[in-house]
């Protein structure tokens, strides 16, 4: 872990301290979680945006997904021996 200093207006810096002492946390394990959290969300919102900008590829437009892969497994040797 590295150690570093945030620059807190006072206001902002006391109403952490209230959640912490509430939530029973220190009030450096209180941000970290806030910036994990957060920084998790991030990325799924970043692999969301992109799977729903993806699009099919025209021979596949009107295929059922799970129909193509059961069909693929059902043809599959290593699965039927």
């Amino acid at each position: 872990m590295q150690r570093t200093q945030i620059y807190f207006e006072q206001e902002t810096l006391q109403e952490l301290k209230e959640i912490a002492k509430n939530l029973n946390l220190s009030l450096s394990e209180f941000i970290r979680n806030i910036i994990k959290k957060e920084l998790n969300k991030q990325k799924t919102n970043t692999l969301n945006e992109f799977l729903a900008t993806m699009k099919p590829l025209e021979s596949f437009k009107s295929e059922e997904a799970s129909d193509y892969v059961n069909s693929l497994r059902s043809k599959s040797r290593i699965l039927h021996e």
